[in-house]
């Protein structure tokens, strides 16, 4: 189980980077910094760690779902 999540939590944070490097500056930027946003706007970290959390607790349902069911190639797709 521990194998299998670990691999999960690669496979994510990796395309979590890869879309992080697709993104350039992302919320930095100078277009995002000149909007006009609503006050309750969370701040820019919450993003990345709530995307964080939900990409650990995937890792951990995939890992325990490839265990658990017998067409782990359609799990994977």
């Amino acid at each position: 189980m521990i194998l299998r999540t670990t691999i999960f939590l690669i496979i994510n944070f990796t395309a979590l980077a890869l879309g992080g490097l697709f993104t350039s500056q992302g919320v930095p930027s100078e277009w995002y910094l000149s909007l006009l946003k609503a006050p309750w706007t969370l701040p820019g970290w919450v993003f990345g760690f709530a995307w964080s959390i939900i990409m650990i607790c995937y890792a951990f349902y995939m890992g325990l779902l490839y265990k658990t069911s017998s067409k782990t190639t359609t799990i994977i797709i």
